[in-house]
Order: C-alpha cells, then sequence, then structure tokens
C-alpha cells in the first residue's frame, strides 16, 4: 500500500505546467494572467503515483512576491481544498475555492505555489522549507511576462534568507530556450515568440525604476551578482538589461552553496 501525491515541476523547476490562474469571478472560466485588485482563482493538477487510491487529500495554495528563497512561513496561504484520488496514477484538477485578489506589490508580478499531501498516509516534511526540486508534494510556477521599450527592459525582484543565520548567495542570470514555455503556454494564454532575441548588455541595480545610464554605468555584462543577507531578511535587487529580436527567455537563479534554493523566470517581449 502505497500514496505518493504530486504536483510537477517544470523545466526549470519553478515553472510547473499544473498550476494555473483563472482571473474574474468565474472559476470555471478562461485560464490567463491575474489582474492586480480583481478576484482571480488558483487550480492545480495532482496525481497520486502510489498503488493505493487516497481520500481527502490536502491541497493547499499560495503566492509570494516574485522572489527567491521563500518559505511557507514567508508566503502567503490563500486557501486549502481536498480531493479524493485513484492510485497508479490517478490526477484531478483542484480548485482553490477561495478567490485571490492579487496585490500591487513589486510591480503588480507574483508567484504562485501548489502543494497536496495526506496528513497520515504521505505528510509533508518536517521543515518549513519548499523543497520544491526534491519535493514532489509541492510545485511552484514563478514566471513573469516583461515588456521591454525599443530593446530596454527592467525587472525587481526580491532574495530571501529564509534560515536564522546569515548566508551568502549567489544571483546568477541564465539564458533559457522559449521551448521551456511550451507546457505552460496553453494555460497561461501566452503567445509563443516567432523567434528568440539576443541578450545585450545587463546589470543587477539596487534601484527600482533605473534608467538606461545605470545600464551604461554597468559597462559590462553581469550575469553574477554575489549577495550576504542577515537570517530572516530579505533583499531587493533590479534586472536591467536590453534585447534584440523579438523575445528572450530569463532565468534569475539564486544558489547557495552548490545547490539552487530559488528561481524566477522572465519572458521579455520586445516591442
Amino acid at each position: 500500500m502505497s500514496i505518493e501525491l504530486e504536483v510537477r515541476d517544470g523545466d526549470p523547476w519553478w515553472l510547473s505546467p499544473d498550476i494555473w490562474t483563472v482571473p474574474g469571478d468565474n472559476p470555471e472560466g478562461s485560464s490567463g494572467t491575474p489582474i492586480v485588485g480583481q478576484p482571480c482563482y488558483l487550480w492545480c493538477r495532482v496525481r497520486n503515483n502510489g498503488s493505493s487510491s487516497v481520500n481527502n487529500a490536502t491541497v493547499r495554495f499560495y503566492w509570494a512576491n516574485p522572489a527567491t528563497g521563500f518559505d511557507r512561513n514567508s508566503a502567503n496561504l490563500v486557501g486549502t481544498a481536498n480531493v479524493n484520488l485513484a492510485g497508479g496514477g490517478g490526477a484531478a484538477d483542484v480548485l482553490c475555492l477561495t478567490p485571490w485578489v492579487p496585490e500591487f506589490i513589486n510591480d503588480g508580478h507574483e508567484c504562485v505555489l501548489a502543494e497536496a499531501f495526506h496528513p497520515s498516509l504521505d505528510p509533508l516534511p518536517s521543515t518549513p522549507d519548499f523543497d520544491v526540486p526534491t519535493d514532489r508534494h509541492v510545485a511552484q510556477r514563478n514566471l513573469t511576462v516583461v515588456q521591454a521599450l525599443r530593446g530596454l527592459f527592467h525587472f525587481t525582484f526580491e532574495i530571501h534568507n529564509a534560515q536564522r543565520d546569515e548566508r551568502t548567495f549567489h544571483i546568477e542570470l541564465r539564458q533559457g530556450e522559449l521551448r521551456q514555455l511550451e507546457p505552460l503556454a496553453k494555460r497561461m494564454k501566452i503567445k509563443m515568440p516567432c523567434s528568440q532575441g539576443k541578450l545585450g548588455p545587463i546589470a543587477f541595480v539596487d534601484k527600482r525604476c533605473p534608467g538606461e545610464e545605470k545600464l551604461d554605468e554597468a559597462k559590462q555584462k553581469q550575469e553574477i551578482l554575489e549577495l550576504s543577507i542577515a537570517g530572516h531578511r530579505r533583499c531587493s535587487k533590479t534586472l536591467i538589461g536590453r534585447i534584440e529580436g523579438d523575445a528572450m527567455l530569463l532565468h534569475i537563479v539564486q544558489r547557495h552553496g552548490d545547490r539552487v534554493v530559488g528561481g524566477v523566470s522572465l519572458l521579455v517581449l520586445n516591442e
């Protein structure tokens, strides 16, 4: 007898294709991008890869700032649902009946998480950490669409230190491939760009709304940032850059030592 609940990860793991949002008053409506100040319903698809059926499995839904490194204490619980699933790969789409009203935080960009478990038959790990890449119970969708103006764009995000002691993190910018969005495109109503662009100069800066002069000051491409953050504190940074071409998928990756502890992805669309 076994019960193995899962919400699938994506590529990278914070781009889950099994979490989606439905803006508006009708939770059965079309999926789409949340709108600040208006109700939005959260859905996720849960699978039971174990051999036994399960009744009243718990599903929790969260939202968080477009940050890296948050945990169950710093994320915001939206609501809880229950689901019954057959064994051997039984799956169901689960709705959070409590609507989420997105707030205008960090320019309105927020990410969502979902986790499925049974308190006694398939419990969560005892730690408050969202260990998304290794814990099948939880998944995350942390993707933001950014509009570039004549190639220039910027994006503000937060880095959390969820631990008690001060830690040093490496923040890396990695170029993704547009095909990584294909599993999410239908449910997020993303119109897939025709071609991958080329990344120009980029920099991490402190100012939330930097002008182009900040990019000129950087003088060269800055893809790695090292930050020391005190325990249970957070730090805000802004990525400013320029692209050539239609679009680029970028991943901001947070590492502690050799371990990737968080990330957020940007789809940059050029006007």
